[in-house]
């Protein structure tokens, strides 16, 4: 008997040379504008099954973000182990690990100052809404925050500690080639430079909420291990490189 399939959101979708077409062209902008993007990953589609872990190691870096009111930007360098548990197959919790360092550079031509790494840390989940077997294309919503506590500088004196808080609600989409799996999407983002001096209350130094694109890809490796590379660009610019393996 033939099968019948539904139709659904995936069968608006692009197919075949049209399908390949649109793959080239997100890897294409992600080759271009690669090397001018250096917040919190999306993670891409790839989650683990019911009752499953994955696990693996993240580099995860933002360059010049900029915050509200002629406050500055802020970057970092993040080096995370992460952990993540498939609830159901379409629900995943993610968990980070590690250390980060932050720079921050005032606006008005002031000097630098960058805190040393220490402790690092984030958490989050993702949903799959949809998923199609035959063409290969998942959709996957997220959450992630990641929280950077570096070492604390003395600067004229006074004792400076900071933390960065980031913070990202994304959508995206994907669709496997073989060992590829190329997605994009979109991300609502802010990020939060909590800064205080000798103790003192803290004074929260925020970034807008504003819109960003996503783009990257998953290379398998082998059926249970893959590589993912990531961008993120409009209004922020960040990228991500990390190893998984499903358990």
């Amino acid at each position: 008997m033939r099968k019948i399939h539904n139709a659904s959101f995936g069968d608006c979708l692009p197919s075949g040379k049209a399908a390949g077409f649109v793959v080239a062209s997100l890897l294409l902008a992600m080759t271009c504008f690669a090397p001018s993007v250096f917040a919190a990953p999306c993670y891409g589609t790839n989650m683990p099954n019911k009752d499953k872990w994955s696990s693996g190691a993240q580099v995860h870096v933002i360059e010049n973000r900029a915050l509200k009111k002629d406050f500055g930007k802020v970057s970092s360098a993040q080096y995370f182990y992460q952990l993540s548990f498939g609830v159901f197959s379409w629900l995943s919790l993610d968990g980070k690990i590690g250390v980060g360092d932050v720079t921050y550079r005032p606006s008005g031509g002031s000097e630098k100052t960058n805190f040393p790494y220490n402790f690092a840390g984030g958490y989050g989940f993702r949903v799959k809404p949809y998923k199609n077997d035959n063409q290969k294309i998942e959709v996957v919503c997220g959450f992630q925050h990641i929280s950077v506590h570096p070492t604390g500088k003395q600067i004229n004196g006074a004792t400076n500690y900071v933390i960065l808080d980031d913070w990202q609600g994304s959508a995206l989409i994907s669709k496997k080639i073989e060992k590829f799996t190329p997605y994009a999407g979109a991300r609502l983002i802010r990020l939060d430079l909590i800064h205080r001096i000798n103790g003192n209350s803290r004074f929260r130094k925020k970034s807008n909420v504003d819109v960003g694109a996503v783009v990257g890809t998953d290379f398998n490796l082998t059926d249970s291990s893959f590589l993912n590379f990531e961008a993120r660009f409009i209004e922020e610019t960040s990228f991500n490189l990390g190893f998984t393996h499903n358990f």
